[in-house]
């Protein structure tokens, strides 16, 4: 993630000084440290856009990355702020974004996007050192000014820390770029409910739990998942990212998250009383056949199907099996009381799953449209909380008329290279919930269906059987 780091080989040096704090501030837990640690380095970054703003004396802003020079209404940028700890800023301050438009006047904050803002805030910050502050910006909707500059700082209780050098706003506030937002037309007038383009991807990424495959950077991020009923802040941090081929609809979810709680481990357990994701879609966009997955820090699945919103009562039909592929990443550990830093999703989902009543399935095609809604479940010590990508108004998440809109879109032109099977890396647990689905040639990973496909359930043929799918399969890959 730094650009002078490697983020798999972070030297001692830099992790020791993670795991400092002052006194004011509370220790952070291992995972966190974990989380943050890619963030901060002591060798010194090449912004690809220069800066050199000096705070105070105490912070230097070198500069930034930014991945788009145009950025439309209800679209995610991605920023990378480099700041340099000159001397330790101390105790209470904290980063802050603007989104400042003179015309017409518009300020929208958005101060708490990102890792480091979340966990390794300035009071935090150790001389020596230097920190990536990566943040995906969401440009509202409803925007309605054509350029947009981002003006970042430090504040504590209004108070922002003086700049001394650089280029300012005269109220300390350091300027960043200013970036052409072009308004839709009035054919384009943004809906009332999210929208995100899924697009088509030649390669599959590899399910690890990761969404570090460079197949990701092709798909959109969705807006901050918000407070489900009047799409304010919501009480946790979540995006998605979603992708598709011929074989495999394709979700990520990253998730901040500082208790994970996830003791269920069988399928099709209540994951929504603790920690889980909850992904709904409604292909026909009519509420009367729509498919629910949920999927646990631990990579425990539910899935159901319902006819019409909650019928059949009380679950929809349980016994439906998505066949879904699931890997997770927590970020800590799961169950304890130690903080912990959240958890990232990624799953394949056949469109074979999307068959009401197992006809044969085909992908969707491009410009094809689906309604959907994502979730994020989350147990504290004290209480339930959720957010959701689309806000709801009521208080119950199947309400289809309100789901998000995700289009379907045909690969970008950087995208090169054939369709390949989906792979799955063996030393990682992921959760193959039937046989058939193992011998599915999209599983790429021999090992991996071996394991599956000899777990025998009752019924289930014996593994002279088992070893003869096998060989079908791969005289099946030796043919193609």
């Amino acid at each position: 993630m730094f650009v002078m780091r490697a983020p798999h080989r972070l030297s001692v040096l830099v992790l020791a000084s993670v795991m400092g704090c002052t006194a004011d501030v509370a220790p952070l837990s291992s995972a966190q440290r974990e989380a943050v640690a890619a963030y901060v380095s002591k060798k010194a970054p090449s912004p690809e856009y220069e800066l050199e703003v000096e705070f105070a004396n105490k912070v230097r802003l070198l500069g930034y990355d930014l991945d788009a020079t145009e950025w439309r209404p209800g679209d995610i940028l991605r920023v990378s702020w480099y700041w340099q700890t000159l001397v330790a800023p101390g105790a209470h301050w904290k980063l802050f974004t603007h989104l400042v438009s003179d015309d017409p006047p518009i300020t929208i904050d958005q101060d708490v996007s990102g890792v480091v803002r979340w966990l390794y805030g300035p009071d935090r910050w150790q001389a020596g050192q230097f920190v990536q502050d990566t943040q995906e910006l969401h440009l509202p909707e409803d925007w309605k000014a054509d350029e947009v500059t981002l003006y970042v700082g430090l504040s504590h209780e209004g108070e922002r820390l003086s700049i001394t050098t650089g280029p300012s706003d005269g109220d300390n506030r350091a300027r960043g770029p200013t970036v052409k937002t072009p308004v839709v037309g009035p054919h384009e007038t943004p809906s009332r409910v999210p929208r995100l383009a899924v697009v088509q991807t030649r390669r599959p990424p590899r399910l690890d739990g990761s969404l570090n495959d460079p197949v990701w950077r092709a798909a959109r991020t969705s807006a901050p998942f918000v407070e489900t009923r009047s799409g304010g802040v919501a009480p946790l941090t979540a995006s998605a990212k979603l992708l598709w081929d011929k074989r495999y609809l394709y979700v990520g979810v990253d998730i901040s998250d500082a208790l994970l709680r996830a003791s269920d481990r069988d399928h099709d357990d209540h994951l929504w009383e603790q920690d889980c994701i909850e992904l709904m879609f409604d292909p026909q966009g009519d509420g009367l056949s729509y498919f629910e997955i949920q999927v646990s820090p631990r990579g425990v699945v539910f899935d159901t199907r319902y006819d019409a919103p909650r019928i059949p009562k009380p679950f929809g039909h349980v016994d439906w099996d998505s066949g879904v592929r699931a890997a997770v990443s927590p970020r800590g550990k799961l169950d304890d009381l130690e903080p912990d830093a959240g958890y990232t999703v990624e799953m394949a989902i056949p469109w074979q799953a999307f068959s009401p009543k197992n006809r044969p399935a085909s992908p969707p095609t491009i410009g094809n449209t689906w309604r959907a809604n994502l979730y994020v479940m989350d147990l504290t010590r004290d209480r339930q909380q959720a957010a959701s990508w689309s806000p709801l108004g009521i208080g119950d998440f199947h309400v289809p008329g309100r789901f998000g809109i995700l289009t379907f879109e045909g690969p970008p032109d950087e995208m090169v290279g054939q369709s390949e099977p989906v792979q799955m890396p063996s030393n990682r647990a992921i959760h193959l919930e039937s046989r058939k689905d193992a011998w599915d040639p999209g599983v790429k990973n021999r090992s991996i269906r071996r394991r599956a496909m000899n777990r025998r359930r009752p019924g289930e043929p014996r593994a002279a059987q088992v070893d003869e799918g096998l060989q079908r399969l791969e005289s099946e890959e030796t043919a193609h």
